[in-house]
């Protein structure tokens, strides 16, 4: 009996797309089955049963055939999260043996080698033992389906557990990693609203809850309702929730899956992360940025979407990668979305649900449950309306804080305002008599000044009366010498305007004298081309044989002719202005 194998289902806490039926030793405890299976998550996990109740350290024999969900220990608002990509409850594949003491190398063309290793011995030298290095000498290395290099671990400490062995990277490469595609979300105003009632009289502390939704047709990631778990650590700028949320949300999911709608309607499933930044605005944290990009990367298609809700400024934001976490990459909700008769049926079927689980755990484990769309429908069906009690709450802590502000505030107010009153009459008591001190001494002050002003203003009357006599005199001094030099200038002009009269009067003589030889020159010059005209004709007479006499003409010079050579060659009189010059 002790070797009787225990039948179980490993479900995921995040990807319901897949689920492994599985034998475990009975006398083995959970955490340490999924591990040797190979099950385990990246980093610290623990194991829920469908309720959310931690079965890590219980034995397998407690929970033959049940469902068990694998998932983190915490979801943090920041905190790196992974998980294992693979559940599907309901579906019977292969069994999964025991492994035997060695561990399997898997190559490349997929052949699988299971090699006992020896003590000490690297992983390494397991794969250079077992002759499975190339022959052209190419360096490999091995990995862990984490893709986490293992070469240098010893053997021995990996006994069960598969590797790969492939090419070593080539320096300066990246590793290669399949990029995820970023989808369109819709997200209903419905779900902020209720965020920012459930979360508002929690003032400056952060909070965390998880999105139910659905892949629509179109690829849309859905958003239709949610919850808020109990924050294991809720501090203004961190937030923490424990991972069983995730247990009993996919537990719910399947039951709604399973029992109502038909193959065409799309299965519910956790579809997003919510989270507050009370009076700090929206975007994304680098915690926020770690946990968005872990939840991310554990869904084989990606498909989470993160909503950020600040209740104190009534501000959101939804994002759909990690890689755009400012204000502006985010967009607003309010989307407009309609459910079929058979999808309503499975989200009312998943609140069903989850309502159990919080009269099982109690208000306490499960503070909150966010119906978004199914709001109006839920409170007709009769079921607890959170949001209500939610309102209750915020005006109960109002209610409270008015009475505390009355019964102990306002008191200790006006005790500071009376003591302040005191403080205030007995400075003004000191002020005064430092004035009346200030005062008398500005009044001695002031005297002093005035004596001092008058004598010195004395002293500038006498000061000006010396000055006004002295200017008096020079005035006069001046006037005198000025009219003297004006009489002498007057002289001067006087003699200068006779002078130029004159030299004027001779230099008009001398201009008509110069007209008068000017004519006398061009009749002089006209007579001198008739004579020389008249002595051409006689030589041509001459020539002609005309007769050998002389010819004899008379010439007579004109008197004014003569005069006026006599007067040209007279010496001209210089003007006397000229000859002053």
């Amino acid at each position: 009996m002790n070797n009787e194998m225990i039948p179980l289902t490993v479900a995921n806490t995040l990807d319901q797309s897949q689920k492994k039926r599985v034998e475990v030793p009975q006398n083995a405890s959970l955490k340490q089955a999924i591990q040797d299976m190979k099950l385990a998550p990246k980093g610290q996990f623990d194991i829920y049963d469908a309720t959310g109740s931690v079965i890590s350290n219980s034995n397998a024999a407690a929970h033959r055939d049940s469902t068990i969900y694998v998932g983190v220990a915490k979801v943090a608002g920041g905190a790196g999260i992974e998980f294992d990509d693979d559940w599907d409850e309901g579906i019977d594949l292969d069994d999964i043996p025991i492994k035997e003491a060695h561990l399997t190398l898997i190559m490349q063309d997929g052949a699988r080698h299971n090699i006992n290793p020896q003590p000490r011995e690297t992983v390494m030298q397991v794969v250079e033992r077992a002759g499975l290095k190339p022959r052209d000498g190419s360096p490999l290395e091995v990995r862990d389906n984490h893709q986490e290099v293992v070469s240098n671990l010893i053997a021995s400490d990996m006994i069960g557990r598969s590797f790969f062995v492939v090419p070593q990277r080539i320096p300066g490469g990246g590793k290669y990693s399949k990029r995820r595609e970023d989808h369109p979300a819709l997200v209903p105003q419905a779900i902020i609203d209720q965020t920012t009632v459930f979360t508002q009289p929690r003032g400056r502390l952060e909070m965390g809850g998880l999105l139910i939704g659905h892949i629509d047709h179109k690829g849309n990631n859905v958003v239709v309702c949610g919850f808020f778990p109990k924050q294991t650590e809720a501090s203004p700028g961190y937030c923490e929730f424990d991972g069983g949320a995730l247990a009993m949300a996919m537990d719910a999911c399947d039951m709604a899956n399973s029992r109502c709608g038909g193959p065409h309607t799309p299965d519910i499933q956790i579809i997003g992360w919510i989270h507050t930044h009370p009076d700090i605005g929206i975007f994304l944290s680098g915690i926020d940025i770690d946990t968005f990009g872990s939840l991310r990367a554990n869904r084989p298609d990606g498909r989470i979407v993160a909503v950020v809700v600040d209740p104190l400024r009534e501000e959101h934001g939804v994002f759909v990668t990690e890689k755009a976490a400012q204000l502006k990459d985010a967009r607003p909700a309010g989307d407009k979305i309609k459910l079929s008769e058979d999808l309503e049926a499975r989200y009312n079927k998943f609140l069903t649900r989850m309502r159990y689980f919080q009269n099982l755990k109690g208000k306490e484990a499960l503070p909150f449950i966010m119906p978004g769309l199914l709001y109006s429908h839920r409170k007709a069906l009769g079921d607890e309306d959170d949001i209500l009690e939610a309102r209750f709450q915020t005006i109960d802590i109002l209610s409270r804080n008015s009475n505390n502000l009355h019964s102990k505030i306002i008191p200790q107010i006006q005790s500071k305002f009376n003591s302040l009153q005191n403080d205030f009459s007995k400075t003004i008591g000191e002020q005064k008599a430092e004035i009346n001190l200030l005062r008398s001494e500005l009044k001695k002050e002031s005297n002093t000044l005035r004596g001092f002003q008058n004598n010195q203003l004395n002293k500038l009357i006498e000061l000006d009366a010396t000055l006004r006599e002295e200017l008096k005199k020079e005035s006069n001094t001046l006037k005198a010498l000025q009219n003297n030099q004006m009489k002498e200038l007057t002289g001067q002009n006087i003699s200068l305007r006779e002078e130029l009269k004159k030299e004027s009067n001779t230099r008009s003589a001398i201009e008509q004298q110069i007209t008068e030889i000017s004519k006398q020159v061009e009749e002089l010059l006209q007579l001198n081309k008739e004579l020389i005209t008249d002595k051409q004709r006689l030589v041509e007479e001459t020539e002609d044989g005309s007769s050998n006499k002389a010819l004899k003409l008379p010439v007579s010079i004109p008197a004014e002719t003569s005069n006026a050579a006599n007067i040209t060659d007279a010496p001209t009189p210089a003007p006397k202005a000229m000859v002053d010059a």
